[in-house]
């Protein structure tokens, strides 16, 4: 049976453990997408959110349907969003069934104009992922084919793995550390802070440390984090007059690369890079807005690379006579 796609989205007024590691990938695939469309901002994992696109996904492989409705319950996505206790302002949903691997979820979705509208859209800022695989699955699932919540069809399948995306926002101004990846060899890592429209300024800490310096509000961090493989935790607060908000996310430090200063980067800013140089997994290419030309041979060992849109690294990790203005 071929792999089936759903897709529905509106905008309101302002099983098992492995599982997850799919659940997660498919995050970190929607937030290379989003980067690679234009630089748009990441979305952080919600856990309500999580827990919404978990529950339909079960939902669908233990009781033999594939619809954004439960053909049982006549319960809708945002029915089950609200539930969750997720209030939202905008909300969507993707599902899919029969693709085996994220990549293949995700493939399938960006190339189906209406869920690529909801992976890339710039009204959601939380995400999250349900996948569950039904070892027992069998040419009995039913469908919705007309939007009214009752079955048309009752022979399709078998499917064995469904996969559920849940987006939205909620007011909220999330924080999301390296594009919300779920671990990083590098403590220097980069912040996305919300809060367009609403922060003046903004600060941040390590854990339960001391608060930096108030500063004036932008998304974009470059952030040093606590010394020591491990989980660790960055909070941000933003700030507009009196209103103050606060938000945290945590990656895993796999292992202790020390803390760098510029020597150990590569910014390439409206610059021009004539000596050979290579680094290591702990270094990091910084392309900043303005155009750069390499003339010389640079050369990356597994290395964060943080390039804007228009810019691009060969599959060995090498840079040899390349120019490029960010789009």
């Amino acid at each position: 049976m071929s792999p089936r796609l759903l897709l529905i989205a509106v905008i309101a007024p302002l099983a098992v453990a492995a599982n997850g590691d799919y659940a997660q990938q498919v995050v970190e695939l929607v937030n290379q997408e989003r980067w690679y469309d234009g630089g748009l901002s990441p979305l952080k994992r919600n856990d309500l959110l999580d827990q919404s696109a978990h529950s339909h996904s079960t939902n669908m492989a233990e009781r033999n349907f594939f619809s954004h409705c439960d053909l049982d319950t006549k319960t809708s996505p945002f029915d089950r969003m609200r539930a969750a206790g997720y209030n939202y302002r905008a909300a969507g949903e993707n599902i899919a069934a029969g693709y085996g691997t994220p990549a293949d979820v995700m493939n399938g979705w960006m190339n189906s104009s209406g869920h690529r509208s909801n992976i890339l859209s710039g009204s959601y800022r939380e995400i999250g992922v349900g996948y569950v695989f039904q070892s027992a699955d069998q040419k009995n699932i039913r469908g919705d084919t007309n939007g009214d919540c009752a079955a048309d069809y009752a022979d399709r399948g078998p499917y064995y793995k469904y996969w559920t995306q849940n987006f939205g926002s909620s007011g909220a101004y999330p924080l999301v550390i390296d594009r919300e990846n779920d671990e990083t060899a590098s403590p220097d890592v980069d912040l996305y802070v919300y809060g367009q429209g609403f922060a003046a300024q903004m600060r941040f800490r390590n854990e339960d440390g001391a608060w930096s310096m108030w500063e004036p509000y932008s998304p974009d961090m470059f952030w040093t984090l606590s010394p020591g493989a491990g989980v660790k935790t960055v909070s941000a607060q933003i700030r507009n007059g009196s209103d103050v908000r606060t938000a945290t996310d945590s990656i895993l430090l796999v292992q202790g690369c020390s803390a760098m200063n510029d020597d150990h980067h590569l910014h390439v800013q409206a610059t021009t890079v004539s000596v050979d140089r290579t680094f290591s997994a702990c270094n990091t290419l910084l392309a900043g807005a303005g155009g750069f030309r390499v003339e010389a041979k640079v050369t990356f060992h597994a290395p964060r690379i943080l390039l804007r849109p228009g810019f691009s690294v060969a599959a060995n990790g090498v840079f040899s006579a390349v120019s490029g203005v960010p789009k």
